[in-house]
């Protein structure tokens, strides 16, 4: 058995200097192996593809039946849509933003929710500091 050569910290497998398989890339959602040269795993790419090909033009029920029919479980559909690739929008959000500006449009206003509104307010939501919000035993603005 040949011994790996390793450059940087050491996994399990080169301590033991046993090499792993070569050429398997792990899915950039959910880090299960891909392929050879993908990127991505098929489960995660029928999950994207169905967003994109869905988007805001059915409803969150109606998205929902689009995975269940596709056979996708939901663990697999929220790790998808839940992914961040550093400070961009989640898929998620640009779904949300792509329905609420389809029901702005069908009100008769302009939608103009982006992707990157959703995951400000998202984010701020889930820190607490978004507008409208008050602090865990913090008491509420008075109004004038």
């Amino acid at each position: 058995m040949k011994r790996a050569r390793t450059v940087g910290p050491l996994d399990g497998a080169a301590r033991r200097g046993v090499r792993e398989v070569v050429g398997s890339m792990r899915c950039v959602y959910c880090r299960a192996r891909a392929g050879i040269v993908r990127r991505v795993c098929r489960e995660c790419a029928q999950v994207v593809a169905i967003a994109d090909r869905a988007g805001g033009a059915v409803g969150m029920i109606g998205l929902v039946d689009i995975f269940a029919t596709a056979g996708l479980t939901r663990e697999r559909v929220d790790c998808v849509l839940d992914t961040a690739f550093g400070d961009t929008p989640t898929l998620r959000d640009r779904l949300t933003s792509e329905m609420a500006n389809a029901l702005m449009r069908g009100l008769g206003m302009p939608g103009r929710q982006s992707p990157d509104d959703v995951r400000r307010v998202r984010t701020r939501m889930a820190a607490g500091a978004g507008e409208g919000t008050v602090a865990a035993g913090g008491k509420p603005p008075a109004w004038n």
